[in-house]
């Protein structure tokens, strides 16, 4: 099927995310699955009510692959979840997952492995616009591409991810410049931005702050 994505259909999935897991500056997919009722366990076969989560690396040819299986043992526990949160809880410029499971605790999923390529962290602040700045739209290019994303309220189902905006850049370690398009019409650019850090951009005034990223990102596994 084209694009790869068409081998899973045995899953009901429900909380998707459209983000770069490994930094490649190509967003992957990932989706948490589990089915609606529990007598699908009495049908047998392919079918069941706690299902696994799968992972699709971006190829980026227009194709993806299912790395589910070689991902980490946390994406092959079946559960029956629902939510899935995305966003970077330990500052550590990798993405993590909150996935609500139906009568269980929350999964937290967290990537320990040595980051391999460079990310970038944008927090945007309005004044005109929106305090939280959702709708504005940030343009990082670099090497003769451009990476857009937007500040988006909500995520996929019942799940609210992080409001900054989170950039895989390769092994590029430098954003030629950054645009950021805020909901009120206003534009404002920023030239030669390093990877590896926070910035955060107050609308009108610029960069306001950096925060250099990974100093946490030890710390959080060795607490596993």
């Amino acid at each position: 099927m084209t694009g790869g994505l068409g081998g899973a259909t045995r899953y009901l999935g429900w909380g998707t995310g459209f983000a770069d897991f490994d930094l490649d500056s190509w967003p992957d997919i990932f989706i948490v699955n589990g089915h609606v009722y529990p007598e699908a366990d009495r049908i047998g076969g392919a079918y069941s009510y706690n299902q696994q989560k799968l992972l699709y690396r971006n190829l980026g040819n227009g194709r993806f692959e299912d790395v589910s299986a070689r991902a980490g043992p946390a994406l092959l526990v079946k559960k029956a979840a629902r939510g899935a949160a995305f966003g970077d809880l330990f500052h550590s410029g990798r993405l993590d997952i909150v996935v609500n499971n139906m009568n269980d605790a929350p999964s937290l999923l967290h990537d320990c492995a040595a980051a391999a390529n460079h990310s970038l962290v944008v927090q945007l602040i309005g004044t005109r616009s929106n305090r939280s700045a959702i709708g504005a739209r940030v343009t990082a290019h670099l090497a003769g591409r451009r990476l857009i994303d937007e500040v988006r309220s909500g995520g996929s189902f019942c799940s609210q991810n992080d409001l900054r905006i989170h950039m895989g850049l390769g092994a590029r370690t430098r954003v030629d410049r950054l645009e950021v398009a805020w909901p009120n019409g206003g534009t404002e650019t920023i030239a030669a931005v390093d990877a590896d850090q926070l910035v955060v951009i107050r609308e009108g005034a610029g960069v306001v702050r950096r925060e250099p990223l990974m100093q946490r990102a030890l710390a959080a596994c060795a607490e596993r």
